[in-house]
């Protein structure tokens, strides 16, 4: 059974950060074992831009909870996260401690 993994990217970034450098280079092994996630937060990358967003870290985590973690049926979860993607991968962790099997910031 594959494990998820949701990556966070920091400040001026985007999922890019994580699927153009990191995970081309993951091995045959490890995408057989896991689920590879990188989230775009709100307002970079493909994410949307929403203009009435304060863009508050409520916003933030409440954005993933609805991308990522419902529509990918998300029950636990390893968190990988990089600047200000690491603010947002703790308010993660307390909102469900249940389901985050490690955090790595």
């Amino acid at each position: 059974m594959e494990e998820d993994v949701i990556f966070i990217h920091g400040f001026i970034s985007s999922s890019a950060f994580w699927t153009e450098t990191l995970f081309p280079n993951f091995s045959e092994s490890a995408k057989s074992k896991y689920r590879f996630i990188a989230v775009d937060l709100l307002g970079f990358g493909r994410s949307p831009k929403p203009t009435d967003s304060l863009y508050t870290l409520r916003e933030h985590v409440e954005m993933i909870e609805r991308s990522v973690l419902e529509p990918h049926k998300v029950k636990s979860f390893h968190i990988v996260a990089h600047s200000l993607g690491c603010i947002l991968a703790l308010a993660l962790s307390v909102k469900h401690p249940a389901s985050v099997k490690s955090l790595t910031l």
